[in-house]
Order: C-alpha cells, then sequence, then structure tokens
C-alpha cells in the first residue's frame, strides 16, 4: 500500500512539474511577443508649414515611422488619425532652429514622440510609442 502511495505521489509530481514547465513556457511567449519590436510607417508622409524667421514660407517634408511592440501595435493603427493630427500640430509648430542640425532633430524625434504619446495616454490611457524614426526629413 506504501508503494502505491508512493507512486501516485510521484506520478502527481511529475504532472505537476509539466504543467508547471508548460505554463512557464506560455508565459514565456508572450513576454517575448510583448517586447518584440514592431515598426509602423506613417503614410503618407507629411509635409507642414512651420514656424519661419521672417516672411519667408517655411515647410518640412519628413517620412516617419513609429516603433511599438508587437502587443501594442493594433492601438497605434486604431489611433491614426489622432497620431497623425499631434504630429503635423507638432512639426508646424517647430521653428528654423529646433529643425536645423542634428542635435536639433535629434530632440525633435524624441519630442515628438512624447506628443504622441501624450495624445494616446489621453485617448486610451496608454502610451505605445517607444520611439518615433525619421527616414527622410527635410526643410526649406
Amino acid at each position: 500500500m506504501s508503494l502505491m502511495i508512493s507512486l501516485r505521489n510521484k506520478s502527481l509530481l511529475f504532472t505537476l512539474f509539466l504543467l508547471g514547465c508548460i505554463m512557464s513556457h506560455m508565459s514565456y511567449a508572450e513576454d517575448a511577443e510583448a517586447s518584440t519590436p514592431a515598426y509602423i510607417e506613417l503614410i503618407p508622409n507629411f509635409v507642414v508649414n512651420n514656424v519661419g524667421d521672417g516672411t519667408r514660407l517655411k515647410y518640412i517634408k519628413t517620412s516617419i515611422s513609429i516603433r511599438t511592440t508587437e502587443s501594442q501595435k493594433a492601438i497605434i493603427e486604431a489611433n491614426m488619425p489622432l497620431i497623425r493630427d499631434a504630429l503635423v500640430m507638432f512639426l508646424s509648430s517647430r521653428t528654423t532652429e529646433q529643425v536645423t542640425g542634428a542635435i536639433a532633430r535629434e530632440k525633435t524625434r524624441e519630442e515628438g514622440a512624447e506628443v504622441v504619446n501624450k495624445a494616446l495616454q489621453e485617448e486610451t490611457g496608454l502610451s505605445p510609442v517607444k520611439d518615433l524614426l525619421f527616414a527622410s526629413f527635410v526643410t526649406q
């Protein structure tokens, strides 16, 4: 009888061990998907007038992609009009000095991501944008 109890205990322990392995694998797969990067290209490109330093009309033409995670990609795609509006308003408020040169553009990129996350935070309660990436950035 003690041999039967011992075999049942071993069988139960083995079953619990297998369930633990399966659950941890499923959790790891979910974590991997949640952290897998995803890139969303914003089409069409942005062309906006921006704040000039005189009477001459200034504009910015840029191609932007958003870096997020696979698990939050749908949130960005579902709120694309809000995102585009936030970026148009942000880019059109930039001065010539804020978009001229590599350091200024880097700051514009960082602040643009913050602006988009703020708009999404107000709408959805989430901040899914990890980064904005400029494929091109032309000012005139």
